[in-house]
């Protein structure tokens, strides 16, 4: 569908859900650490998921979908470049001759429009759903292509090649082990290899050490996400202001 072409934030400054001080604020930290500026306003708590999602459907005359109880095709989110998905964070929900329907948490986003019509040749149109429930289910369709490359693998290990995603008996196992018992686990699994290694020496740090890069590699969380999440930490330990967050953000990009 034909929009005005007004950027998130002038839209959003427009319909005064955002102040000009709040979108100043969104907009230097776009600047020092990148993003989008919906995922911006959402992070920095100036509003929800939610009511964001449910205003520019109000405004578009759109109805929001429920992605949850949708089941994706996996032909036509293959027939997207995996990489713009993943860029700016949209998923393919339907496909009629030479359109193609995207979900997306921000319809103004002009730039991903652009980058995916050139990228499939198709018209697009567009849907809008929260931006968690499109990363669910970007997340899904990830998973679903492991499986899939597991299955035409045929007699290779499993062990090979990609990681498999997380069962939800592991998840659940994980959830309510300790991480105590996770380093005593993981020192009698080296043991038992029969590794030359001192396990004595096997810390908590170290299987946090281990634990990160495998959970960025598996596409449980991003370094952005991360990033935030350390954030968060020193904000709740005192030991940081959002101030202090986009001062010291616009150093590091001045470096």
């Amino acid at each position: 569908m034909a929009f005005e072409r007004l950027k998130l934030g002038e839209l959003l400054l427009k319909k005064k859900l955002l102040t000009k001080e709040q979108l100043q604020t969104a907009i230097e930290y776009q600047k020092s650490l990148g993003g989008k500026i919906g995922n911006i306003v959402v992070k920095l708590g100036f509003i929800s998921d939610e009511q964001l999602t449910r205003e520019l459907a109000h405004h578009y005359g759109m109805e929001v979908t429920d992605l949850a109880n949708q089941i994706l095709p996996l032909d036509l989110l293959k027939s997207v470049p995996r990489q713009i998905i993943e860029k700016h964070e949209l998923i393919p929900v339907h496909v009629t001759g030479s359109v193609v329907t995207v979900a997306m948490s921000d319809p103004t986003d002009y730039e991903a429009l652009d980058e995916l019509q050139f990228a499939t040749g198709k018209k697009i149109e567009t849907t809008i759903a929260t931006r968690d429930s499109i990363k669910r289910a970007i997340a899904e369709f990830l998973a679903q292509l492991e499986r899939s490359a597991e299955e035409k693998g045929g007699d290779k290990p499993k062990s090979a090649g990609k990681l498999r995603p997380a069962s939800a008996g592991s998840l659940k196992a994980l959830a309510e082990a300790t991480e105590s018992s996770l380093v005593e686990n993981v020192k009698r699994k080296i043991e038992a290899s029969g590794a030359k290694v001192a396990t004595t020496m096997l810390t908590r740090a170290e299987l946090r050490a281990a634990v990160i890069p495998l959970l960025i590699k598996k596409g449980v969380i991003t370094e952005g996400e991360l990033f935030d999440a350390v954030m968060e930490l020193l904000k709740r330990k005192g030991l940081l202001t959002d101030r202090e967050l986009i001062d010291r953000a616009k150093e590091t990009a001045g470096q």
